[in-house]
């Protein structure tokens, strides 16, 4: 995958987070090797995959999941300048 489909799948993932709650499960396999994104590219891949990781915490605490979504949100903005 180069960097633009890199750059298109995460731009998707992110969208696709913000309007159902879920990250995509194939994101992992997806989004390529971490090594080869941008540092923008890399802060989302991370953001997506915590969001993942940290379902049970933002359930718990709303204040961490407006976080989450208000980081995702500003990551996308930064993804489609």
């Amino acid at each position: 995958m180069d960097q633009n489909d890199s750059r298109t799948f995460l731009k998707n993932a992110i969208k696709q987070t913000l309007e159902n709650g879920l990250c995509p499960p194939q994101m992992a396999e997806l989004a390529g090797d971490p090594r080869s994104l941008t540092m923008l590219e890399k802060s989302a891949w991370l953001q997506l995959h915590n969001w993942s990781a940290d379902e049970g915490l933002r359930q718990q605490n709303e204040g961490v999941a407006e976080f989450s979504r208000r980081r995702l949100a500003a990551l996308l903005a930064s993804l489609e300048e």
